[in-house]
């Protein structure tokens, strides 16, 4: 096989012209050291031991009671005494108080993630979330809501009005922290 971008003696002598005086870039990563502050370091310890709590839920246990969530758009609702207003909910009259965007996160990352976010939400007392998953190969859409189904804390999730993102968003309500 013959390339067919081959380079003139002429085109060459000019790059090299120009390139005259340029130096190779160093490397410029900082590394950081570990907190070694105990204070600092236990409440990171509580925080990640919190999130993994949260994270609990996601894994893919066998339920005694089968969840059944709409196909389109996507909404679930845990019990219907709860305090949200369905038709409030399905005009798009919430607006998040706290935003997840997973674009180019795999299956693992968006676990974590989606355990991070409740945990903030718990500990700030957010009962809105949205969290916009993409559109993609559908993976993270088709798999999100069965995450969520399993957690105790989530009351409803309904998918996004057409302004936050609709079908490549869902909101989420929390119980919130008494």
């Amino acid at each position: 096989m013959k390339k067919k971008n081959k380079i003139s003696d002429q085109e060459k002598d000019f790059f090299l012209y120009q390139m005259q005086g340029v130096k190779k870039i160093k490397q410029d990563r900082v590394y950081h050291r570990p907190i070694y502050n105990r204070k600092k370091l236990r409440w990171y310890t509580r925080n990640v031991i919190e999130q993994n709590a949260h994270c609990f839920y996601f894994k893919n246990f066998s339920f005694d009671k089968p969840f059944f969530i709409c196909e389109d758009p996507v909404f679930f609702i845990r019990t219907l005494n709860c305090n949200i207003d369905i038709k409030k909910l399905k005009k798009g009259e919430y607006i998040p108080e706290i935003i997840l965007d997973l674009h180019g996160v795999n299956l693992y990352q968006a676990e974590k993630e989606l355990g991070k976010l409740i945990t903030i939400c718990f500990q700030e007392n957010i009962i809105c979330a949205s969290i916009i998953h993409g559109y993609g190969k559908k993976i993270l859409k088709n798999q999100i809501p069965f995450w969520l189904i399993r957690h105790p804390d989530v009351i409803a999730f309904h998918q996004a009005p057409k302004t936050f993102g609709s079908d490549a968003a869902i909101f989420i309500f929390l119980k919130k922290k008494i």
